[in-house]
């Protein structure tokens, strides 16, 4: 019997959480039906500690001399944060995501692997991301499948309709993450597809802990936690301190121990969280799964645009009605606050969760020609 190959395409990068724990969490699935599964980095370099190094002579030179402090900004402020933060998240998916990076040409590899899964995360955000890669355009259409795929915009921009329509109707398989993404996918295909969860939900918990490990920060007192990708409401920082215990800001980058945690200390520092305070999908997703309290907010644009809780709803909404656990939100209008912040009682959701987890087996076993 012929070994199974799979090719798996996302947005790829170091700097997001989120997306290598989606990016996992698709590979060690595809692994229970495939004998291979490659991830396909198919976007330029974008790995800060080598596109920095990218200088002409000048820039060289000022670092040698450190001219005006050229050096030090670099090596203590912020870039040198990022660039310790981003290597740790690296480190972390060099050990456990099989990344192929020597593709220069996907058509290349058509041949090559049996299936092209794209998703799960924001693959057809129409605002940024090659989609016609994304789309697997590439590949022969009975291989291209996509898993939990986002559109993440309420609507498609009238120039790339025609790009939407194409790629989406000449998909063997669809899987949505959202159900707004669904009704675009019918809208304009007029194509049924199913909505799945995030892959990162197809885990156990026992499977998250294998990769995973205590902080460096952490010396056994509890904690908040607080985890925003866009800007930090000052309500939810009082709160935070309010509740006298340590506030743990993972992005604040004046903080260098906290800043520079890497993927499997997130892990791990959700799990241990005595509270956990978001505007990330991700954080939700995780604090969900280790049935820890949570709030989830708004996503507030760091310039105060008000667009950016919208392009977030779909995702948390979705997440949330799953589960039972609309009541965890905070908008906006509420003051990013929520009544018994710290208790919370889950219903029972892992019967929610071995149900996602079937439909999710039947779609890729249908989708891969298993069944």
């Amino acid at each position: 019997m012929n070994s199974i190959k799979v090719a798996k395409l996302t947005l790829d990068g170091y700097a997001n959480y989120g997306n290598l724990l989606q990016s996992y969490a698709l590979q060690q699935i595809l692994l229970n039906y495939a004998d291979t599964v490659d991830s396909i980095w198919h976007s330029p370099d974008n790995f800060l500690p080598k596109i920095w190094w990218r200088w002409n002579y000048k820039f060289a030179a000022k670092f040698i001399l450190n001219w005006r402090d050229f050096r030090t900004n670099i090596l203590h402020g912020h870039i040198g944060c990022e660039m310790v933060r981003q290597g740790k998240l690296k480190d972390w998916a060099d050990r456990h995501i099989h990344m192929r990076t020597d593709v220069k040409d996907l058509h290349t590899i058509a041949d090559d692997y049996d299936h092209f899964v794209v998703g799960s995360d924001q693959v057809w955000n129409p605002c940024f991301g090659d989609l016609q890669q994304n789309f697997l355009q590439f590949a022969p259409r009975e291989k291209r499948l996509s898993y939990a795929a986002s559109i993440a915009a309420p609507e498609i921009p009238p120039e790339k309709l025609k790009l939407y329509q194409e790629g989406l109707s000449e998909m063997k398989a669809v899987s949505m993450r959202e159900k707004e993404g669904a009704a675009i996918v019918r809208e304009i295909t007029g194509r049924d597809v199913p909505v799945h969860v995030d892959p990162t939900l197809l885990l156990t918990p026992d499977e998250w802990r294998a990769v995973s490990r205590p902080p460096a920060w952490y010396h056994g007192d509890d904690y908040v936690l607080t985890y925003f990708l866009g800007t930090m409401p000052d309500a939810v920082s009082e709160a935070a301190r309010a509740s006298g215990l340590p506030v743990v800001d993972l992005l604040d980058s004046s903080v260098y121990e906290h800043y520079v945690t890497g993927v499997d200390e997130f892990i791990w520092a959700i799990e241990h969280a005595r509270l956990v305070y978001t505007d990330s999908f991700h954080g939700t997703v995780f604090s969900i799964l280790f049935r820890r309290p949570f709030v989830v907010c708004d996503r507030k644009a760091a310039d105060g645009a008000s667009d950016a809780g919208n392009k977030m709803s779909s995702r948390i909404d979705t997440l949330l009605a799953l589960f039972g656990l609309e009541h965890r939100r905070a908008p906006t209008e509420s003051g990013y606050c929520i009544e018994d912040l710290f208790e919370m009682e889950y219903p029972a959701i892992e019967s929610v969760l071995l149900h996602e987890r079937m439909r999710a087996d039947v779609y890729l076993r249908s989708a891969m020609n298993l069944s």
